[in-house]
């Protein structure tokens, strides 16, 4: 079988290139910058806004993994100016073009969990989605525009929903709280019962590659994450990783909550408090996914422990920081 993996260069796709290679496909890679985490593999600097560019890459290909994008802008007034419409719309429906000109079977798309909103209380592949910033709805959109393509040109499509990832190399939300806790900034707002969903990197990968292996007919999409954990198993791992004590005094929710409203009200709803406001409530939140449909598909159970993989990003953390005073 030969794979081309977009994005490679990545977080993810790069865990993606080393597996694939690890499993003795053959790989031809992409990303819009060289990168030594290719090395070994047929690589090709190109843009996926660029088609004619992109072009040559997908001679002979059987399945395309599409892990390239647009991600991890957390200013909000950033993100709204952010390309994420002409990036994770836009390129990834050249690269599914490109792919059914070429014949490929198989087109594999990484999207997200957040396509569903906020609140996720085990939701499966059937709840209705409500994306709330705009990169969730780009790649709700993406995944609108790759269905009908693949269905009009007959590709095969599967779109995996990832939980947040982490795992060396993060930029995502586990990141944020480390260097939080490790700077002595982080207070807890409620006890940290909530349950979350996240994903190793690795253990994403892994799923991308079954996936890979599998040819799936049809149209399918797959939640993908770990079992979930409790938001204190989280920061309890991470304080633990740091060499730090687990914080201990905490704001009841119920007082943050009203706390946060009343000042809303006395400023008129004073964007700096929105934010705020809808960050507690993300925060405190139930956020986890129901997996089973991929379980029982793939038969696929993660491998990396929540501690084991936080000792890895923090001990990545540690070198980064390092490296950089």
């Amino acid at each position: 079988m030969k794979v081309l993996i977009t994005g490679a260069a990545g977080f993810l796709g790069s865990a993606i290139v080393r597996q694939a290679v690890g499993a003795g496909l053959s790989v031809t890679a992409t990303d819009k910058f060289a990168s030594a985490e290719c090395n070994g593999v047929d690589f090709l600097v190109a843009d996926i806004l660029d088609p004619p560019g992109m072009s040559k890459a997908f001679r002979q290909v059987d399945c395309v993994c599409h892990a390239a994008g647009l991600a991890h802008i957390f200013d909000k007034s950033a993100a709204l100016k952010a390309p994420f419409h002409t990036v994770n719309v836009v390129g990834s429906e050249n690269v599914a073009r490109l792919a059914a000109r070429a014949g490929v079977e198989h087109f594999v798309f990484i999207s997200s969990r957040s396509v569903y909103g906020g609140g996720a209380q085990g939701k499966d592949e059937d709840a209705a989605c409500h994306p709330e910033e705009p990169y969730a709805a780009s790649k709700l959109q993406a995944e609108e525009r790759l269905i009908e393509l693949c269905q009009k040109e007959g590709m095969n499509l599967t779109i995996l929903r990832l939980a947040p990832l982490y795992g060396p190399g993060d930029r995502g939300n586990v990141l944020r709280l480390i260097r939080s806790l490790d700077r002595g900034r982080f207070l807890w707002i409620g006890k940290g019962e909530n349950l979350m969903s996240i994903l190793h990197c690795e253990d994403a990968a892994r799923a991308c590659m079954a996936v890979i292996r599998s040819n799936l007919p049809g149209i399918n999409i797959f939640n993908v994450a770990a079992p979930a954990c409790k938001m204190r198993e989280i920061v309890t791992a991470i304080s633990h990783s740091l060499g730090k004590s687990v914080p201990s005094w905490h704001i009841p929710a119920s007082l943050a909550l009203t706390s946060i409203k009343i000042i809303k009200l006395l400023l008129f709803n004073h964007s700096r408090i929105v934010t705020i406001h809808e960050t507690l409530q993300k925060w405190l939140a139930d956020n986890y996914y129901n997996t089973d449909k991929f379980l029982h598909t793939f038969n696929f159970q993660t491998k990396i422990r929540l501690e084991e993989g936080i000792n890895q990003e923090v001990a990545w953390y540690e070198n980064q920081t390092t490296v950089g005073s």
